[in-house]
């Protein structure tokens, strides 16, 4: 039996996943949820599939198996909390919510049912990163020592109007590091483990938005390690985003979505594959992660397992990003609590 998706939004992240599901053998797309009436109409002629703006009829639906939700952060909890009660399963993209107590709410949802709900982090998907994370944790590297992390993007004035709510602090949780920088420290916290410690400074210095375009952190992680981190989304012209792992044996370094180098000679390169993402751009210059990430959640509702990242995974980068967030407003260091 196929398996009946809807969409939750209609924004430019709602088109991948509409393209995603479209090349989908076991899944059809069965509507779109929307409160933009421009968008509705060019959903329901590129996709051909039927747009709803009232959220009963759309969850109503008796194909309707799945939703993914691709609306503003900051209504990705009310929105997965409406589908799970529903009895749909979930694929949230990320942040999966932008409070840990809108986070928390929506696991004590989850753990009620029987349901799946997987988080799109789909850089973990690309082969450069997976052959990165295991070359780092054979421990060929030696005792971790540092890491050094820079998410050093570029977003024009014009990223921020063509849609509002970015950059706010209700929709967005923040803005440089909730939302773009979000993906690197899933994948810095997948490599290294969980951040025991945070200190940080955070600051709007370009654009009139709420949120922070510019943020330096360091950290001490449970393993021992130390970290630094830079980000924002004022450094023009925008640099390819990197992690940088040092041990005490050697370095690696993973860049712009490949292994960029290697100090020890039992690295070889691979061919290299496209970056999933440009740095001066939002735009992705291809759906295989995406659809990849789609792959694995289908797979984990047929055969009853946990998607890649779950909800218990995708708060791990919601929390550190809200611990850079008190260490900055208090200028302490912050201590990061384990479930």
């Amino acid at each position: 039996m196929k398996l009946g998706i809807g969409i939750v939004g209609s924004g430019s992240i709602a088109k991948i996943h509409a393209s995603c599901i479209l090349e989908q053998s076991n899944a059809y797309l069965c509507g779109i949820l929307t409160r933009n009436g421009k968008r509705a109409k060019e959903f329901a002629s590129t996709y051909k599939t039927e747009v709803f703006t009232d959220s009963s009829a759309f969850f109503a639906q008796p194909n309707l198996n799945a939703v993914c939700v691709c609306n503003e952060s900051g209504l990705h909890g009310e929105s997965s909390i409406r589908a799970l009660s529903h009895g749909k399963h979930v694929l949230c993209e990320k942040p999966l919510e932008t409070t840990l107590s809108k986070i928390d709410s929506l696991i004590q949802t989850l753990h009620k049912s029987k349901l799946k709900l997987g988080v799109v982090f789909q850089n973990r998907m690309n082969p450069a990163y997976r052959e990165f994370k295991d070359f780092i944790q054979s421990g060929k590297l030696g005792k971790l020592l540092l890491v050094n992390t820079q998410i050093n993007w570029y977003r024009d004035e014009d990223y921020y109007k063509s849609n509002p709510w970015r950059g706010t602090l209700e929709l967005d949780g923040g803005a440089a590091l909730m939302n773009q920088g979000i993906h690197t420290l899933d994948l810095l916290l997948d490599l290294m483990g969980e951040v025991s410690t945070v200190g940080a400074l955070v600051a709007t210095k370009t654009r009139p938005i709420e949120g922070e375009d510019l943020a330096v952190a360091h950290f001490e992680f449970q393993n021992g390690a130390l970290g630094t981190l830079s980000a924002g989304t004022s450094l023009y012209p925008g640099f390819p985003e990197s992690i940088s792992v040092y041990g005490s044996k050697g370095n690696m370094v993973f860049e712009a979505g490949q292994i960029h180098s290697c100090s020890l000679p039992e690295w070889r390169p691979k061919e290299k594959p496209q970056a999933n993402q440009v740095n001066n751009s939002p735009k992705l210059n291809s759906i295989a992660l995406h659809q990849s990430i789609l792959n694995n959640f289908i797979e984990a509702i047929d055969q009853d397992k946990q998607p890649l990242v779950s909800a218990l995974e995708a708060r791990k980068s919601v929390a550190l990003i809200q611990a850079i967030y008190q260490a900055s407003k208090t200028k302490q260091i912050i201590k990061i609590e384990t479930l």
